[in-house]
């Protein structure tokens, strides 16, 4: 931050829906804002709780605990209270800065904050603390120096299939990411960058590429159409990272209410498979390059991508980014035979060591430097890598490995299908079978034999879902991917039908 107030002051920094910040204004907020928490008795090697909306304050914050040691750590609100407390418990946070609106949600962590001045509001005084994010400061004058190993964060697993894990974020790997994914990826300063995941997620993602190469970046809350479509066109963005069914909703904004697009370049999509149609959709829609990327709280950011040097290639996901290394372990923890589904495996400079305070989680995922992801892919000649789902998901039916992203891919090529999950599901004389929930297009009437027999048409037979259930909506996390945690908690019901009709 530093470097860049230096080598580009005036250069516009952070855009925000309100005001703009020039890169030598951001270095000063972030002055007055590291003076604000020493204040507050925040010092180095001091977890942070962050119980945010996405806003400026959001990258103010970061880089104010990092100029005074403290380590930042996102916290996902939408989990139940006890989850929270857990990751406070776990992390053993003693400051917060906090919201009003989540006053309801600081009550239930009151006993593990003792301290009333390291509870710090960034709008005004609240009723259970005493700082004041806003109060008048002279610049910070600390001496703490970052050391490249030092933690600057505790990046949090979502929670959404398990305990959330807080891995042990430095500041070099978040450094090594950026330097990958810019060389990587073919992210330059003349980019324009808005990050659309949820803000407990990745959040140092908001702006750790802009930092490196001055370029500017966009802070708001974006999961509505509408203010992205507008933010947009008033900001020319060049360059925009979200979940692909963020852009599926972009599109059908587009296509009912128009906007200007004209400046995009690059669509980033993570955090689900992009299938080959909806990759070529988005480019003809927004003549701009759709990305396919994948990454996780572990590596720091992205990992795979399809990489700016090499031609796409559909369907898959890409290749590693420079300084990942990556392995695919068959179920023997050899190497996979090219073209065979595997365990992915991958290890490099931004790949952290462990989880905090967390010891049987790091042991049972980190060994020798590789991070075992959980999730399945295959490798063809070329080296590009395809998913195939994540292993805890892969379904057992007739003793014959199924993995329901393959389902999913045939059933969402069905043009009555707006959306599609599938899942595990028991039968008594069967055993496990697949489950599929659709969402159809409006004023389908497309019933559950039918899209079997598409489905027999295009797959093995074992493999077409028993349990077909039409739902008004597939349901989603605040992060945008797919709940399957609740789909999986509610009871199949070949009968259900939720769709209105006449």
């Amino acid at each position: 931050m530093r470097r860049a107030a230096q080598r580009w002051p005036d250069r516009p920094a952070l855009l925000g829906l309100a005001r703009v910040w020039s890169w030598a204004e951001l270095d000063a907020e972030v002055d007055r804002a590291a003076g604000v928490l020493a204040d507050a008795g925040i010092g180095p090697g001091d977890p942070v709780g962050m119980l945010l909306a996405k806003r400026p304050e959001v990258v103010v914050a970061f880089f104010a605990c990092a100029r005074v040691g403290a380590i930042y750590v996102p916290v996902n609100v939408k989990l139940h209270p006890e989850q929270v407390a857990d990751q406070f418990r776990t992390a053993r946070i003693a400051s917060v800065l906090v919201e009003p609106a989540y006053d309801g949600l600081l009550k239930h962590l009151l006993p593990l904050l003792p301290d009333p001045r390291r509870i710090v509001y960034v709008d005004g005084r609240g009723r259970h603390g005493d700082g004041d994010w806003a109060a008048p400061r002279a610049p910070w004058t600390g001496a703490h120096v970052a050391m490249a190993a030092d933690v600057v964060y505790y990046n949090y697993t979502s929670g959404s299939t398990g305990r959330p894990k807080g891995t042990l974020t430095t500041h070099q790997q978040i450094n090594d990411n950026a330097i990958a994914t810019i060389e990587g990826l073919g992210f330059d300063e003349a980019d324009v960058y808005l990050g659309m995941f949820s803000v407990f997620a990745h959040p140092h993602e908001l702006f750790h590429r802009s930092v490196l190469v001055g370029g500017a970046f966009v802070v708001a809350e974006t999961l509505n159409p509408r203010v992205a479509a507008e933010l947009i066109a008033r900001y020319r963005i060049t360059w925009t990272m979200g979940v692909p069914s963020f852009y599926e909703m972009l599109l059908a904004f587009r296509e009912a209410h128009g906007g200007d697009y004209s400046s995009l370049r690059v669509l980033e999509a993570g955090g689900a498979y992009v299938s080959t149609d909806t990759l070529a959709r988005m480019e003809t829609a927004f003549f701009a390059r759709f990305l396919p990327v994948w990454g996780c709280t572990e590596t720091s950011g992205v990992g795979l991508g399809m990489l700016a040097s090499e031609p796409a290639r559909p369907g898959s996901t890409g290749k590693p980014i420079p300084g990942y290394d990556i392995r695919i372990v068959d179920e023997h923890g050899a190497d996979a035979i090219v073209g065979t589904v595997g365990e992915l495996w991958i290890r490099g400079s931004a790949v952290v060591e462990g989880y905090v305070n967390q010891p049987e989680e790091t042991a049972a995922q980190f060994v020798d430097g590789w991070y075992q992801t959980r999730d399945l892919v295959r490798a063809d000649q070329d080296g590009f890598l395809f998913f195939s789902g994540r292993r805890s998901e892969m379904l057992k039916i007739g003793g014959i490995r199924v993995f329901p992203m393959e389902i999913e891919e045939v059933l969402g090529q069905h043009p009555d299908v707006a959306g599609v999950v599938v899942v595990r599901a028991e039968e008594r004389l069967r055993g496990e079978v697949a489950r599929a929930v659709v969402q159809l297009r409006p004023g389908s009437s497309l019933d559950v034999r039918r899209l079997q027999a598409y489905c027999r048409d295009r797959m093995a037979n074992y493999k077409v879902p028993r349990i077909v259930e039409f739902w008004a909506e597939i349901p989603k996390l605040p992060n945008g991917k797919i709940d399957k945690k609740l789909v999986l908690g509610s009871s199949p019901d070949p009968t259900r039908d939720d769709r209105v009709r006449a």
